[in-house]
């Protein structure tokens, strides 16, 4: 499944969270099938402390795995993207 990662650190907390980061790029090299891979890695939108991703997880558990490794300081949502043509033949053959 592919997701939206909306990501954000207080600036208070940017040093913490720049140091968790470096710790979960070892890890997550190491064990890469634990975690969310980058399709789009993250980037700042506005402003350096607040910004999007695009992950591929095969799972939950590789976005719980994400969270356990950076949360706190980091906050993030994730959003499914869904594929607009598959829905749209979905609701097409919904309608016969």
């Amino acid at each position: 499944m592919k997701i939206v990662k909306y990501w954000e650190v207080k600036l208070e907390d940017q040093d913490e969270a720049i140091d968790k980061w470096g710790k979960y790029l070892e890890k997550s090299a190491k064990t890469p099938e634990k975690y969310p891979t980058y399709i789009f890695p993250p980037h700042g939108v506005g402003q350096a402390l607040k910004g999007i991703s695009i992950m591929e997880a095969d799972n939950e558990e590789q976005l719980i795995n994400y969270l356990i490794e950076l949360s706190p300081p980091l906050r993030c949502k994730f959003e499914p993207l869904i594929d607009s043509t598959k829905y749209i033949e979905s609701y097409l053959k919904s309608k016969k």
